[in-house]
């Protein structure tokens, strides 16, 4: 199975061994031979051939007005020599935290995982293991990855507040190439009696965004969502108002959830994407002591999805997965997305009004508003110039092509 599932997602998967820009800069003294690189929240790398080539036809010392090269013109044609540089260009890898879902109905619930009644079915813990482990390991390049666990390792198997538990701090903080440091800090696939206790997301949203706002904001950050049922454990339930032990926090569902995922997209500008497994549309929970909560998970995971900023087109606002073949699809789908559209120069422009940006063939317009428009813009339109954003059209073809061609121009002489 693992194969095939590589074959669906790769195309969602954005190769980015290198990005080639060929810059035509204005005349120079230096020498262009070089290799250049620049720290952290810039370019990994950066190393180009780096060798001024000259077009024969604007070089030439000798002009229409002096045939026989004696001087008797003073032009040259010298201030049309732009040369032509080439680099290799990697983008920032985004900061994406993984809000794990390890409450106990993700063992004590199993499904068709392949999708072929004809096997045996797993739990859906090990679906979702075997997913993330698949996912951090085929984008660790291309994405910062870390991991929170709601609730953590520490929840007990309880109606109360020990069902509820959640880190202060992420299990698995991000990192560049951190495919092995996720999976040794998350419980093992086969694991099951560490997979127990409630669903308190909220909190496990508010660990992970605490964790990103330590981050470079100038580098993209996500949230991604990831859960089997309805929020619990609000931080302001009350345990007064239904009979039985635990049950205002158990059996209420936490409203809190979609305010917050909000706050972190409009306020601290970190989206959240949103996966459910197998979430039917359809109200449960009415009984005060079935240990369920009482709400329609599909609709509430809608509004979480909409609030996050990153919600689907049509009814279904969220990825809902009912086996393990489209799980992996939609978080492999969700990476891709995530992947950074923003290429880091190595150097300003000279002119920053005359360079163009060629995708797949297609020559991308610079515009003013990347929410609506496709083609590129500076990733700081005031300066200094030294980002692009690719936006709409623009990152999709990016996404396809795996590469970027850039010519940084003179103006026209006079």
């Amino acid at each position: 199975m693992g194969n095939t599932l590589k074959e669906i997602m790769m195309h969602k998967h954005l190769t980015l061994a290198g990005v080639l820009l060929v810059a035509a800069g204005c005349p120079s003294s230096e020498p262009a031979d070089e290799t250049m690189s620049a720290g952290s929240g810039g370019i990994d790398s950066l190393s180009g051939t780096g060798t001024e080539t000259s077009d024969p036809s604007t070089t030439s010392t000798t002009s229409a007005t002096d045939p026989d090269g004696s001087g008797g013109s003073s032009s040259t044609g010298d201030e049309l020599n732009c040369g032509e540089e080439e680099f290799v260009l990697e983008a920032v890898p985004p900061n994406v935290v993984l809000v794990l879902d390890k409450s106990g109905s993700m063992v004590f619930n199993s499904w068709d995982a392949d999708n072929d009644p004809m096997t045996e079915e797993e739990t859906r813990w090990r679906s979702l293991h075997d997913v993330v482990s698949f996912v951090v390991g085929s984008f660790e390049a291309e994405i910062n990855f870390g991991a929170v666990l709601f609730p953590s390792t520490a929840a007990i198997e309880e109606l109360g507040a020990g069902a509820c538990i959640v880190n202060a701090e992420p299990e698995v903080p991000v990192a560049s190439n951190n495919a092995d440091g996720v999976l040794d800090g998350i419980p093992s696939a086969g694991a099951t009696s560490t997979i127990i206790g409630a669903t308190p997301a909220t909190a496990g949203i508010q660990t992970a965004l605490t964790h990103l706002k330590t981050l470079d904001e100038n580098i993209d950050r996500f949230m991604i969502l990831i859960t089997d049922g309805a929020a619990n454990c609000g931080a302001d339930a009350d345990t007064t108002e239904c009979p039985g032990p635990g049950c205002g926090l158990m059996e209420v569902y936490d409203g809190n959830l979609p305010t917050v995922v909000g706050d972190a997209f409009t306020v601290d500008g970190v989206p959240t994407f949103v996966i459910g497994i197998d979430i039917l549309d359809d109200l449960v929970g009415e009984d005060p002591n079935d240990g369920q909560v009482a709400a329609n998970t599909f609709t509430e995971l809608n509004t979480v999805a909409e609030a996050g900023g990153r919600a689907r087109e049509g009814d279904e606002k969220f990825f809902n997965a009912t086996n393990e073949i489209e799980l992996q699809d939609a978080l492999s789908e969700i990476a891709g997305q995530v992947v950074s559209c923003t290429i880091p120069l190595s150097e300003e422009p000279t002119d920053p009004d005359f360079v163009e940006i060629e995708i797949g063939g297609m020559l991308y317009e610079r515009i003013e508003d990347c929410e609506t428009e496709d083609g590129w813009t500076y990733l700081n339109p005031e300066g200094p110039f030294d980002a692009i954003q690719l936006c709409g059209a623009a990152c999709d073809a990016l996404a396809d092509s795996g590469e970027l061609d850039a010519t940084f121009g003179c103006p026209p002489p006079g």
